[in-house]
């Protein structure tokens, strides 16, 4: 006895088309939303690194006993300390001159005594994020506001 039913447990070639439609679909939604993500992070990062290394600087003014200054150099991107150590911000952030308060003032200073002074500095990076970072008086530490 032969059996003309035919039991196929294959994917018709519509059932096929519509999962990829629902894929591709699904892929251009989340696409720009890890990438924008991945920008967030790495802005994060270069401002993190900028308050690591004010606050290394704060940290060597209080054990070596001597007040050290950082210089902010906004056409070279750069941070310079008074013992000529630089930090160079990645290049997809820059510094920001609209936030300082005083034109004149162009540095931070870390005494030993453990406390700090300096200008808000901010910072641009891809798609107009913002931060600004500041050191705080009576602490000497440096912080960060994301904008």
């Amino acid at each position: 006895m032969v059996n003309n039913k035919s039991n196929s447990s294959a994917f018709t070639l519509i059932e096929l088309l519509i999962v990829l439609a629902i894929i591709t679909i699904g892929a251009v939604i989340s696409v720009p939303r890890i990438s924008t993500g991945i920008e967030t992070a790495k802005f994060r990062n270069g401002v993190s690194e900028v308050v690591t290394f004010l606050r290394n600087t704060h940290l060597e003014a209080i054990l070596e006993n001597k007040n050290i200054s950082v210089s902010i150099d906004y056409e070279e991107n750069i941070f310079q300390r008074s013992d000529d150590q630089l930090f160079v911000l990645p290049s997809d952030i820059i510094l920001d001159p609209s936030l300082e308060d005083n034109k004149q003032i162009k540095k931070f200073t870390f005494y030993n005594n453990g406390r700090g002074s300096g200008p808000k500095v901010g910072f641009v990076g891809r798609n107009e994020r913002k931060a600004t970072v500041y050191v705080d008086l009576l602490s000497g530490l440096a912080k960060y506001d994301l904008n």
